[in-house]
């Protein structure tokens, strides 16, 4: 099994050190993980020469030699390079399945299968070659341990990266945000305000009394608001390139005055019916007389200050 286990991983190796020469080569030029470009494709067809060259000349390849992997012919001599190339290209298809989609999952699991039951594999059959194991020197060791903590530490490096630069879900917190409006803080108000709410200064008063428990709670949303804009500036200020930090930070910037705006203005709403209120508050001009089941005031401004509550409170009302 280790055997089996130890091929399998200096193929991996070899196939990531190719990968992470290809990187450094074509640079942006390869695209990104979900949608490679075909030049990082087209690379791995270039290392089949590669490695048959590598195994041609040494009987190994990077990978192998660190793991103490050697590839011979029946008689333990040099593979020919013509031979040699024939191997790796039957590696690359039959082992990885010229890794296309699908099939490049199901090959290398039954290559593993067959080498796991001590069964030689395709292309060895195939070339008639012989894939013997030896011990690793310890610079071998030295080697493939530095390998194996520079992988783990580009790997922390990458998931640090992707966390940090991570699209910001602004649809999320909006819908946060709004959900505890019209849960929490619009209930409220609906509660608050009636038609009753202006007919005697008592109602006057708790109705405003309510309205400042509003406010409260919006003052805490909008403090909410704040922590998550600091914890997200604080994430952006962690992004190693300048131009995403710029990015983001305009996005924030639109989405907190979008919110702001809108808390901004249910604080002013609630402001008005509190400075309306304050006019029925006195009981000398909280006079009226019911007329068709309306209240009629004798005061031509407590009239006019009643009509404009009812208007208000009707476009409130109107509001979801």
């Amino acid at each position: 099994m280790i055997y089996s286990l130890r091929r399998a991983a200096a193929r991996f190796i070899d196939y990531l050190l190719w990968g992470m020469l290809t990187i450094t080569v074509l640079g942006d030029k390869i695209g990104d993980v979900y949608s490679p470009s075909w030049l990082f494709y087209i690379s791995f067809w270039l290392y089949i020469f590669v490695e048959a060259v590598s195994i041609s000349l040494f009987a190994t390849t990077p990978g192998k030699r660190l793991l103490g992997i050697y590839v011979r012919d029946q008689n333990q001599n040099k593979l020919p390079f013509l031979i040699s190339l024939k191997r790796a290209f039957l590696v690359f298809g039959a082992g990885v399945g010229f890794f296309l989609s699908y099939v490049s999952l199901v090959l290398p699991v039954y290559a593993l299968y067959r080498l796991l039951k001590h069964q030689p594999v395709f292309w060895d059959m195939v070339c008639d070659t012989s894939v013997s194991s030896v011990k690793t020197t310890v610079i071998d060791k030295l080697l493939l341990i530095a390998f194996i903590l520079f992988i783990l530490f580009g790997y922390f490096l990458t998931a640090r990266t992707v966390f940090v630069q991570r699209e910001f879900d602004f649809d999320v917190i909006e819908d946060s945000v709004l959900a505890s409006y019209f849960e929490e803080i619009h209930p409220q108000m609906v509660m608050a305000l009636s038609e009753e709410s202006v007919l005697s200064p008592q109602a006057a008063m708790q109705t405003a009394r309510s309205l400042k428990k509003v406010q409260i709670m919006l003052s805490e949303q909008r403090e909410e608001l704040i922590l998550i804009k600091n914890s997200l500036e604080n994430r952006i200020r962690k992004m190693p390139v300048d131009e995403m930090r710029f990015i983001r930070q305009r996005q924030l910037d639109r989405f907190m005055e979008k919110m702001n705006n809108f808390l901004f203005a249910e604080s002013m709403r609630v402001s008005l019916f509190e400075n309306i209120l304050k006019f029925f508050e006195s009981e000398e001009n909280n006079q009226y007389t019911f007329v068709n089941g309306r209240p009629v005031f004798q005061n031509p401004e407590m009239a006019r200050q009643y009509d404009n509550y009812m208007t208000q409170l009707q476009v409130f009302l109107s509001f979801r």
